[in-house]
């Protein structure tokens, strides 16, 4: 690939891709072909409580907070559903083993993460997330987690992974 910044991100979709199939147990989740202005999300076949969900990837070196979410939005709405997640790899945070992938910011709009948390069985994993999401500078609509919470949350608070080897 000529394109060093385009090899990034395809390293990074794919490192969360491969996180979200262990995290999930799911080898149905891959990573999508892009699809122009119909864009439906980076990686596929999510799902939360049967609604399709929407991962579009990140590795930028600046956070573009609005305008990613915008991009996020876009593809929600070519895919017909109201949830979506931005994945965007922090500087200086690795992909090369599982423990890094998961530690990597996800966000969302807060009325997302609140209809999601809302669906658990368990209310005191929705409490566990809610001390421990993160403030997206300068958007009081978004708020975030890592990608392991993530995991977490789509697994409805269930342990992550076929296996307990988290290298």
């Amino acid at each position: 690939m000529s394109n060093p910044s385009k090899a990034k991100g395809t390293r990074f979709e794919t490192a969360v891709c491969d996180y979200l199939r262990w995290a999930l147990d799911d080898e149905r989740i891959q990573r999508l072909t892009l699809h122009g202005a119909k864009d439906i999300g980076d990686i596929g076949n999510v799902y939360f409580h049967g609604q399709p969900v929407v991962l579009e990837c990140k590795a930028t070196r600046t956070p573009n907070w609005r305008k990613h979410w915008t991009e996020c939005e876009i593809e929600m709405g070519n895919r017909d559903t109201e949830l979506g997640w931005v994945i965007r790899k922090q500087p200086g945070l690795g992909i090369d083993t599982r423990n890094k992938v998961g530690a990597h910011l996800a966000y969302t709009r807060k009325q997302t993460y609140f209809q999601m948390t809302d669906m658990l069985e368990n209310p005191q994993l929705a409490n566990q997330f809610d001390n421990t999401s993160t403030r997206i500078p300068r958007n009081p609509l978004l708020i975030g987690l890592t990608l392991q919470q993530l995991a977490t949350l789509l697994n409805n608070g269930l342990e992550l992974g076929p296996d307990k080897d988290m290298t």
